[in-house]
């Protein structure tokens, strides 16, 4: 089983996505902030991560650079979702997938599929 790393501060996101991702296999893990995911980081190593850009204490951009400074954390795809229509042109980072808020549940679950399907 898969375990995913889902990080946002909307508590109402957090638990459909829960849901919808522990129905399609994942143990899902969740996190309120960068900080918290941090501090989830330091105990285990996920197979995927998922941000929100916008959060508290930390934004989903903060977060992956920090995760790029852990050696073992380098490898670990990340998807961000943001309600931004686009980064700011400061933000290069190498997103796994950047999906924007709204968005279609199933390009999450293929994304994932295909990814994990090509380990």
């Amino acid at each position: 089983m898969k375990t995913l790393l889902l990080v946002d501060d909307e508590y109402g996101i957090v638990e459909v996505l829960r849901m919808l991702l522990a129905h399609e296999g994942y143990q899902v893990l969740t996190a309120a902030d960068g900080q918290q995911a941090l501090e989830i980081l330091r105990k285990q190593t996920p197979d995927a991560l998922i941000t929100d850009q916008m959060m508290p204490l930390m934004t989903g951009s903060e977060l992956f650079r920090a995760m790029r400074k852990v050696p073992a954390l380098r490898k670990v795809p990340v998807v961000l979702i943001s309600s931004a229509p686009r980064l700011p042109a400061t933000i290069d980072l190498p997103w796994a997938l950047f999906l924007q808020k709204p968005f279609d549940f199933e390009q999450l679950k293929t994304w994932l599929r295909r990814h994990f399907e090509g380990e």
